[in-house]
């Protein structure tokens, strides 16, 4: 297949095919980001309610990806190991058989979302003023919904093979377009233009009709580029086996991406945060919300370190297996190390411009010199979950982030009632990344198996003996 053996990552430097893809991955999630920035802002100028709506609407959603979330880490796990292997048969057919995964899932979800979302979140605590909108918003996010994650699988596919350019193209011409056309669709009016004036679901329509356009573009790309769709029929046994495979990996990494939204539920909740008032909550947040941006290289990490796993793994390079490990761990303490110093410098601007309290800046501020002098931790967690999902073993990476998740809200409690302060909750949450980081490292680089999982071999037919045909 055209331009495979350019995106072999069994050779050459590991650590150059992860930065590699690193870099481009990064603006894309910026992009990305930034499109979450925008939509708020749009959406905030209808009303209290429809922006409310918009944001309780957050967490269905952020479990709705975690399925396709998981998709594509099965994907990129079967598909990477079968690149290893240089077994070109196996790569298309997992690939379409990812996809066709993905859409019929997804559309069975959508499908419920659409016919239960006022149930659904009247459970969660929609107001009468806010239902309204949250229909509006969540029926056109449901009926779309295979549009979006129909990219982001695509995507994960050509990050297996070690194509990271396209993926993050495709990021942010979605984010482009959907940024171009929020103002249309959910104004009356814009620079003195009519414009559609759907409200929130204009917003929602945005967001499904840019990834339509990515969809279109890469799924041509996929078939007519790089020929990695077998449109031929091989018979459910290997449908189902294939299927199978995915979801073996696919599964559990659905699971560990709830663990730490959970863990941050409780963080800021009651038990935490919440209990020192509305300012210390905003400090948390918003110094969280920058230090998200900060650290996107550590995110695009855990996108690109599967792929290099993955592939060496699958060609049986346990020792380029390591290396990626074990230099993802360094560039995680490098990069949190620079990121932590420039905040600190910066947070005594940065806090005034974004939180009107003092007590407010007063908790972003010891968030920065706290927990994000500890990020890489948490940036050690996710590649090694995300290195170990890519040599087929999801169980480890299930074991890395529930720990965390687990010691973050156990330790931010502790702290806040132990020193019944803000610092408490915050040092809590600088301790989990401490720990889990050495500890995460520790066992991956001494102890855990470096060895890609092999694929299970499809259960040939039994021969028909001829006493059996008489």
């Amino acid at each position: 297949m055209a331009g495979r053996a350019s995106r072999d990552m069994t050779t050459g430097p590991v650590f150059g095919h992860i930065a590699r893809m690193v870099v481009p991955m990064s603006f894309g999630i910026v992009a990305m980001m930034l499109t979450g920035v925008i939509d708020t802002y749009w959406v905030g100028t209808l009303g209290t309610s429809q922006q409310a709506a918009v944001q309780l609407s957050f967490p269905v959603t952020m479990l709705v990806m975690s399925i396709s979330i998981g998709l594509g880490a099965g994907a990129v796990s079967v598909v990477s190991r079968a690149a290893g292997e240089k077994d070109d048969s196996v790569i298309r057919r997992t690939a379409t058989d990812a996809l066709t995964l993905s859409i019929l899932a997804v559309g069975f979800v959508s499908l419920l979302g659409v016919i239960f979302v006022e149930p659904l979140f009247r459970l969660i605590g929609a107001s009468d003023t806010m239902m309204p909108h949250v229909i509006d918003y969540m029926t056109v996010w449901f009926a779309g919904i295979v549009l979006i994650v129909g990219p982001m699988v695509a995507s994960n596919i050509l990050r297996a093979l070690g194509n990271a350019i396209l993926p993050s193209i495709m990021m942010i011409a979605a984010a482009v377009v959907n940024m171009v056309l929020d103002p249309f669709f959910i104004l009356d009016e814009f620079l003195g233009l009519p414009a559609l004036g759907w409200g929130v679901s204009g917003a929602a329509l945005a967001t499904v009709a840019a990834n339509g356009v990515t969809f279109i573009m890469i799924s041509a790309y996929l078939v007519f580029r790089e020929k990695l769709i077998d449109f031929s029929w091989h018979g459910f046994d290997e449908l189902f086996h294939n299927w199978g495979e995915i979801a073996r990996v696919g599964l559990p990494s659905a699971a560990s991406n709830t663990f730490n939204p959970f863990a941050l539920t409780i963080v800021m909740g009651a038990l935490g945060m919440a209990q020192f008032g509305d300012a210390a909550v905003g400090g948390v947040g918003v110094a969280a919300r920058l230090e998200a941006f900060a650290i996107v290289p550590l995110f695009a990490l855990s996108a690109c370190i599967g792929p290099v796993t993955g592939q060496n793994g699958g060609a049986g390079l346990t020792s380029r297996v390591r290396e990626a490990f074990a230099k993802s761990f360094l560039f995680c303490l490098l990069w949190s190390a620079a990121i932590a110093a420039i905040i600190l410098i910066a947070s005594r601007w940065l806090a005034p411009a974004f939180l009107p309290s003092e007590m407010g800046q007063e908790v972003a501020r010891t968030y920065w010199s706290l927990v994000t002098l500890t990020i890489a931790g948490y940036g050690v967690t996710m590649a090694a979950s995300a290195g170990f999902t890519g040599l087929g073993r999801p169980s480890f990476g299930v074991m890395i982030t529930s720990s965390r998740a687990v010691m973050m809200a156990v330790f931010a409690v502790t702290g806040g009632m132990v020193t019944q302060a803000p610092i408490g909750v915050i040092a809590g949450i600088a301790l989990a990344n401490i720990l889990s980081g050495l500890g995460t490292a520790g066992y991956v680089l001494l102890r855990a198996p470096m060895e890609a999982r092999k694929r299970r071999q499809r259960k040939s037919p039994e021969p028909v003996s001829a006493a059996s045909e008489s």
